[in-house]
């Protein structure tokens, strides 16, 4: 059953718009939505109700909206649902979905884990209002057993088949080139809109170059795997006893290949070129990594004592047999070659956006402390760290999605006649990015001593379905409590 509330006609007044086409804001404005769409885009300011006599409009519910800030819904691109585990609790979907809708996330891409079918299911009934969750696109599980060009086409096709929208690719060592070429090309043909998310493990031969110009356009690259291995002449320089299997060796060494990379600018930028000439999208997901560079810091964060629930918590913490929790004896000169390998990775992602790349938000949750929907606001954050302004920061996390999905409806951000997929904000994130947190933020009078708490993304609307954010976060609040406290 859906927390989601529709109306025959829903008006929202007096908000400023950031529409999502990389264009300053405007209003204060109203907007009418009828039947799932964008009916109306009125700016209601002073001038315009003076000079062509806009009349208010009226509608069956009221959103008032003064010294608000209104987005299209945020794209999250790189997720993980957790559907056949217990890693967030006996209701970890649910809570899942509540956090990516309690800060204004519309549409979530999901990331394989070869739980398509089970995905491909809550994906209709999100579709139909019939279960609190964000739009879901299924990315399948690229299958592991697939050795040649002519079983790749067969693999495209019985995922088609399967109604998935796209393909997660975590190409293993017998992957070639041509595989990709094929699987690009049968995509295409049999019409997958989501195209190909590919993540390149240090051990295999692909890299960033070989996959782009392979794939082009259908491609997406998740992370930062691949690229950096393509500009190092050779390989990286490896200690003799260094594992790949070892995610302590593995995440530890990776940070210095940004730093190794750096000495040859002129290869990284002829690998970037390449993925520029390609149409080549990235998904950099810096969030998750952060742990790296700050550990105490991402296991810190003051959401996680009143939304992380239990078993999330248990499934983040060091331990030998699982994944990503490789920070068993992480030093200070670990955490040190992560900042600097975050300080050229972040000048490569504004390389990329200022010669024109796409580039899209993914949080990779839930890995190393990033909590669903939290994690996204913290990935908007860091690209402002790249230098990218709010503005096109935005434009990233929505518009350029939906491209990337080649949802041409929503694609051309807030408009009339467009899909009503919207983020109503507390606060302007123009200003402040914290102020989309479900935490909210503490604002201060001119005293220095009042406090008042603000913030937070207050309704977030999908296909016209009103959900009221603090109702969303309570139920999550109320949800962790139930599963009992966390081990420090």
């Amino acid at each position: 059953m859906s927390k989601g509330k529709e109306y025959g006609s829903l008006v929202i007044r007096d908000a400023m718009i950031v529409n999502g086409k990389g264009t300053p804001p405007y209003g204060p404005c109203e907007i009418l939505v009828e039947k799932g769409k964008i009916k109306q885009i009125q700016n209601v300011d002073s001038i315009s109700l003076a000079r062509y006599k806009n009349k208010r409009q009226e509608a069956d519910h009221v959103i008032e909206a003064k010294g608000m800030y209104v987005t299209p819904g945020l794209v999250d691109m790189h997720v993980h649902i957790n559907i056949a585990d217990d890693k967030c609790g006996p209701k970890g979907t649910e809570y899942a979905y509540n956090l990516f809708l309690a800060h204004g996330i519309t549409t979530i891409r999901t990331c394989g884990f070869n739980t398509d079918e089970k995905l491909l299911e809550h994906k209709r009934l999100s579709e139909r209002n019939e279960i609190t969750a964000p739009r879901i696109v299924v990315l399948g599980s690229w299958p592991v057993e697939v050795h040649s060009v002519e079983e790749a086409r067969i693999a495209v096709r019985k995922l088609k088949e399967m109604g998935v929208d796209g393909i997660k690719s975590i190409p293993r060592p017998h992957v070639t080139s041509e595989m990709v070429e094929a699987m690009a090309d049968e995509v295409r043909k049999v019409g997958l809109p989501a195209g190909i998310a590919i993540h390149h493990p240090v051990n295999c031969d692909l890299d960033a170059v070989i996959s782009s110009n392979a794939a082009k356009e259908m491609l997406s690259i998740e992370h930062t795997y691949g690229i950096p291995q393509a500009a190092i002449p050779g390989t990286q320089s490896f200690p003799p006893g260094y594992n790949y299997a070892n995610e302590v060796d593995r995440f530890r060494m990776s940070g210095y290949i940004w730093t190794e990379a750096a000495k040859y600018p002129n290869r990284v930028r002829a690998v970037f070129d390449t993925l520029l000439e390609n149409k080549t999208v990235w998904d950099p997901t810096m969030v998750v990594y952060e742990g790296h560079r700050d550990y105490q810091r991402v296991k810190s964060l003051p959401w996680h004592e009143m939304y992380t629930v239990r078993q999330l918590w248990e499934a983040y913490s060091p331990s030998p047999g699982r994944h990503a929790t490789h920070f068993f004896n992480w030093k200070t000169s670990d955490e040190i070659a992560w900042k600097q390998k975050y300080s050229i990775w972040m000048d490569w992602v504004k390389y990329f956006f200022d010669n024109g790349g796409t580039l899209v938000a993914g949080s990779d949750t839930a890995f190393i402390y990033a909590l669903f929907g939290f994690a996204l606001i913290r990935e908007l954050e860091l690209y402002q760290e790249a230098g990218i302004h709010p503005i096109d920061v935005i434009q990233i996390a929505t518009t350029n999605a939906h491209k990337c999905l080649r949802d041409e409806d929503r694609g051309h951000g807030l408009r009339q006649g467009a899909p009503a997929d919207i983020a109503i904000i507390d606060g302007n994130p123009l200003d402040n990015f914290k102020v989309m947190y479900g935490t909210g933020i503490n604002i201060y009078g001119e005293d220095g001593k009042t406090v008042t708490h603000g913030g937070g993304v207050r309704w977030t609307i999908k296909g016209g379905v009103v959900f009221d954010c603090k109702e969303l976060l309570e139920d999550v609040a109320e949800y962790v409590e139930s599963q009992g406290p966390k081990e420090p």
